[in-house]
């Protein structure tokens, strides 16, 4: 059986657990859970520990009858929000220290220590460094660590991943009061772009809009690599809190006739009404659905044009006007809205996009995919050292 991974993510609805591993650079599923949880997160903050902490209770030992795991989870590759992110590129050398000049693992282990051991240019955390070339001295380049390879020396440049360390302190801390050892920590937008790398009729060159229950992150992606990401407080659970206030009904029907209707454009020859008030006084039609998704989907798309004005300048991106939008997260199940946004925004490269993986086709569960794979691809050298920051240059 290939080595297999198990993937947490924290959401503020669902805690989900992924088990899977890699074969050809796809990511088989093992096993799958997401559990309920509601309002533990505002922000990307951890703002309800308790619930957290039973609901990560519940998961652990692993005990499901239908995948047939029974497991006790000790070490995880953990999924980080990626409020607050900053990335930065760093090219660092160190001599290899076999007297053969055979490059070995403490050779690969040595870089990466000088790399978190220097102090990073904003007050974060190291969260992950990515390797994106290696050198050696006869100038042969390579994408994985030359382990073998004979050279006096080696560098490598990287992109560095860094979160504010609020972000880093409480998920991690919540994780570990878990009784779980993090393996891996990595940033859920970098996740989503390496899965969708896979993906060889997507663009190389787009932003990534993941869209969550309360949050969305806009990262801005070149050669099918992550630049940056901003994000804002805006989810589809939002909807849902707008019908339940325009309705005066709970929450429960608010979310079935989002998931039911969502965005409705159809012209029907009658009118039927879809809800009624609790009194039975007053009966609520499609329109009336439509009116309130669309008025809270205008703000969505205040919010995200927002963040990518920031990074088009940031990065000086002259044609981002014309770069593809690639939607995922479970907020882009809405029905509807594909439409809702080309008419909005005309503009058609609009995509929504949803794993292809057996077993796993929630587009909720598209950092948990990618965070598999770049453990794998990854498997975060910086974890087997003492974590601490680096002085690097900002990459524009």
């Amino acid at each position: 059986m290939k080595s297999r991974i198990t993937v947490i993510e924290l959401s503020n609805r669902f805690v989900k657990v992924m088990i899977g591993s890699v074969d050809k650079n796809q990511v088989i599923v093992h096993y799958v859970k997401k559990i309920p949880t509601r309002h533990v997160l505002e922000n990307g903050s951890i703002v309800d520990r308790e619930n957290l902490l039973a609901t990560l209770a519940k998961i652990n030992p692993i005990n499901d009858e239908q995948y047939n795991i029974h497991e006790l989870i000790d070490d995880a590759v953990i999924i980080l929000p990626p409020y607050g992110l900053e990335i930065y590129g760093t090219t660092q050398i160190t001599s290899v220290i076999s007297k053969e000049r055979v490059i070995g693992n403490q050779d690969i282990i040595n870089i990466y220590s000088i790399i978190s051991n220097k102090k990073l240019p904003v007050d974060n955390d190291l969260i992950d460094t990515i390797p994106e070339i290696y050198r050696i001295d006869s100038g042969e380049r390579y994408a994985v660590a030359p382990i073998g390879k004979i050279s006096r020396a080696i560098s490598v440049q990287a992109k560095v991943h860094t979160l504010p360390k609020r972000i880093n302190a409480e998920y991690s801390g919540v994780i570990s009061s878990a009784g779980i050892n993090i393996s891996h920590k990595v940033v859920s937008t970098f996740a989503i772009s390496e899965l969708f790398a896979t993906y060889v009729d997507l663009p190389s060159d787009y932003f990534l809009i993941d869209i969550g229950a309360y949050s969305t992150s806009v990262s801005l992606i070149s050669g099918s690599k992550l630049l940056a990401s901003r994000s804002f407080a805006w989810g589809g659970d939002n909807i849902t809190e707008r019908i339940i206030e325009c309705f005066n009904i709970n929450e429960k029907e608010a979310e079935h006739l989002k998931e039911l209707y969502g965005l409705d454009t159809r012209k029907m020859n009658f009118l039927y009404p879809i809800t009624t008030s609790p009194d039975g006084e007053k009966k609520r039609y499609a329109e009336d659905l439509n009116q309130i998704i669309s008025e809270s989907l205008d703000k969505f798309v205040g919010l995200a044009n927002v963040s990518i004005e920031q990074l088009a300048v940031a990065y000086k991106v002259d044609t981002f006007r014309n770069l593809p939008f690639i939607l995922t997260g479970g907020g882009s199940k809405l029905h509807g809205l594909l439409g809702y946004l080309k008419n909005k925004l005309n503009k058609e490269d609009i995509r929504i996009v949803a794993p292809r993986t057996i077993g796993a086709r929630d587009p909720s569960l598209c950092a948990c995919l990618g965070a598999i794979l770049v453990h794998k691809n990854h498997p975060g050298v910086v974890e087997d050292i003492n974590t601490a920051t680096t002085t690097v240059s900002r990459e524009d």
